[in-house]
């Protein structure tokens, strides 16, 4: 019983030594993330060796993470098929159940702090190979080549401008063109009513007509809603 009793007490002792060691590591890992996503937009070999460093200990964090589960394995084993010099208790299974939980929490821990800092590394290193293509390509150039680039950039611009200055004179034109055809047909339409007061009066007999038969129609609807409702009502 004495040895069931000791083992027990030396896979909660790793198990208690290898929380403390993987909490401690998954803090520096977490700085380290922390950083290089907050900088990944910097780029640069310093931020790439920082890169490097959290790399170094997600390694180890993955190995303690491996031992922890070994022993959670073996505690577990010991309480399904316990010897009957040291019967399973409550408090046992309390115990594995909390290490458990906290090799879960630093597993669910650790699988974030990575996925961060492979983004940030992804994107530190796109960035960098940007950098190093644009510093290439200007160092292949002359400065011939470079001030032809430059007055062709100039040309292209005022290209450009010209034609938005064209097409704003061709719509000023065209919209001058709309206003002085809409003010003939209005100075027509004015002069043939003028010539024919007839038909100033009839449009004037029509209007009055529809005004006339939209009360009506509107008195209409009004005393049917009222006589839905007082039958509604009296039901």
């Amino acid at each position: 019983m004495a040895s069931s009793s000791s083992q027990w007490e030396v896979l909660k002792k790793q198990a208690r030594s290898l929380e403390q060691e993987i909490e401690n590591k998954l803090v520096g890992y977490s700085k380290l993330g922390s950083a290089g996503v907050a900088s990944s937009s910097g780029g640069g070999n310093g931020q790439m060796g920082g890169f490097d460093a959290a790399f170094a200990l997600e390694e180890e964090i993955d190995d303690l993470l491996k031992r922890l589960t070994q022993v959670v394995n073996v505690m577990s084993s010991v309480l399904d098929n316990p010897p009957p010099s040291i019967p399973s208790n409550p408090s046992m299974m309390h115990n594995l159940q909390r290490h458990r939980d906290i090799l879960f929490d630093y597993g669910k821990e650790f699988k974030k702090t990575k996925s961060n800092i492979t983004s940030a590394r992804e994107h530190a290193e796109l960035l960098n190979s940007v950098r190093d293509d644009i510093s290439s390509f200007k160092s292949s150039r002359s400065p011939e080549d470079f001030l032809l680039s430059e007055r062709n950039k100039i040309d292209n611009s005022h290209n450009m401008a010209d034609i938005v200055l064209e097409q704003a004179y061709e719509t000023r034109s065209n919209l001058s063109s709309q206003r002085a055809s809409l003010l003939g047909t209005r100075g027509r339409m004015g002069g043939v009513l003028s010539r024919f007061p007839m038909i100033t009066s009839l449009i004037s007999k029509i209007n009055t007509r529809k005004r006339r038969d939209s009360l009506i129609m509107a008195g209409v609807v009004a005393a049917c809603i009222i006589f839905l409702m007082m039958y509604w009502l009296n039901r």
